[in-house]
């Protein structure tokens, strides 16, 4: 009679299958596979060759090293022959099932495998074709099968099908096409594995870092956790500190392991307003620096003096932007004499600049720029400072801490 052998990817995945099989005899009884690599990252250039390999091997000890996870470079080589020969090595009359998601790990490994079993008896399960009950019982859809529990497995073992010549052709042809990429990082878009450049997730990071110290571990969390692809943390940890290097963020602490130390945004508010106005300000006797903008002439005036000197401004058509080296911000914008809006004292966890051209009804090209404040007292919005074409302020609610 023919057994099965079930290859997933991810120690997770294998322990939940695990566990299922072992309380849950059923008709798919058989042995476990795990595939610890990640075919989202690293080379896969002619990988069934040695040299493909060795260079994918090369490139995560890279990786491994930069991120202080000596533990496990002494198996590493080890590691990657051993699951290639587990597979190499299925007896011949095993029902081989391979259990994936609407991931870009997934969807590569599920490729490369039929690939290199593309004359064996191959099944496949979908796990992203099931919906499993998580938290205060919201149905989701899981993107791996390390999102589901054991005891959703039992809804979705049943739907086990076998892949026919036509599909395992065009798997084969998706792979003839990636093992000749060159890219070193790959996304699932529109249900495509398309290759990007290395550096994909730094913007992420960069909006998960903030202009104070912040816990490295939750940067890389946050990052992972926002991001529409499912990415490991052993990446974005790699691009964290390829970030430091660059000098676009600095930490504290010890790089031996994420939870060892933090990392924040370097700058601080005053060089952000100083670039924007291309204009420094004195500080006060306060330790506060302010800005005084104002339209004219359909034009912005930029004012900077001195807070002792103020009884010789106008200051009834004034947005006044206030800040100290704390990241301590206030706002007050006057029109016509009004106080239309106060802002007092939020520290800013982030700011950045955001320019757009577009044509008007007239045909006329607009430029507008705004400044953009986060602040954790905000919660789930910040605050967009337009200063061209017009001043205005307004709260605005920031998408990118809501599920879709």
């Amino acid at each position: 009679m023919s057994k099965y052998v079930h290859i997933v990817f991810g120690d997770s995945a294998r322990g939940s299958l695990r566990y299922f099989i072992e309380n849950n005899p059923n008709e798919y009884n058989g042995s476990i596979i795990g595939i610890r690599e990640d075919y989202s990252i690293g080379p896969i250039y002619e990988i069934e060759t040695e040299v493909g390999m060795i260079k994918r091997i090369e490139y995560f000890t890279d990786i491994l090293k930069k991120v202080s996870a000596y533990e496990y470079l002494e198996h590493i080589k080890e590691d990657f022959i051993e699951i290639h020969e587990d597979i190499r090595n299925i007896e011949q009359d095993s029902k081989i099932v391979i259990w994936h998601g609407e991931n870009t790990n997934d969807q590569v490994g599920l490729r490369c495998l039929v690939s290199l079993l593309k004359n064996r008896d191959l099944y496949e399960v979908n796990v992203s074709e099931s919906y499993v009950r998580g938290y205060n019982d919201n149905e989701y859809i899981p993107r791996a099968l390390a999102e589901c529990s054991p005891e959703e497995i039992h809804n979705i073992i049943s739907k086990i099908k076998k892949i026919d010549k036509e599909r395992c052709n065009n798997l084969i042809d998706d792979w003839e096409v990636l093992r000749n990429s060159k890219e070193n990082l790959r996304i699932l878009k529109d249900n495509k594995i398309v290759g990007v450049d290395e550096s994909y997730y730094d913007n992420d990071i960069l909006y998960n870092c903030t202009l104070s110290f912040r816990k490295a571990a939750r940067i890389i969390g946050d990052t992972m956790g926002k991001s529409e692809q499912l990415v490991g943390d052993l990446y974005i940890d790699y691009r964290v500190r390829k970030l430091i290097e660059s000098g676009k963020i600095e930490y504290r602490g010890k790089l031996a392991a994420m939870r060892e130390f933090e990392a924040r945004l370097i700058g601080d508010l005053n060089e952000f307003f100083s670039d924007i106005f291309n204009m420094n300000c004195e500080i006060d006797g306060d330790g506060f620096y302010h800005y005084l903008l104002e339209e004219k002439d359909d034009n912005l005036e930029v004012d900077t003096t001195h807070i002792t000197k103020w009884d010789t401004v106008d200051l009834s058509n004034k947005l006044i932007l206030d800040y100290n080296e704390d990241n301590l911000f206030s706002l007050s914008w006057f029109k016509e004499g009004r106080n239309l809006i106060s802002i007092n004292h939020i520290r800013v966890s982030n700011i950045e600049y955001r320019t757009e051209e577009y044509e008007d009804n007239n045909g006329e090209l607009v430029r507008e720029e705004a400044i953009i404040i986060f602040a954790d007292s905000l919660l789930d919005r910040y605050l967009e400072i337009k200063i061209r074409p017009y001043i205005s302020v307004s709260l605005r609610i920031d998408f990118k801490n809501f599920d879709d």
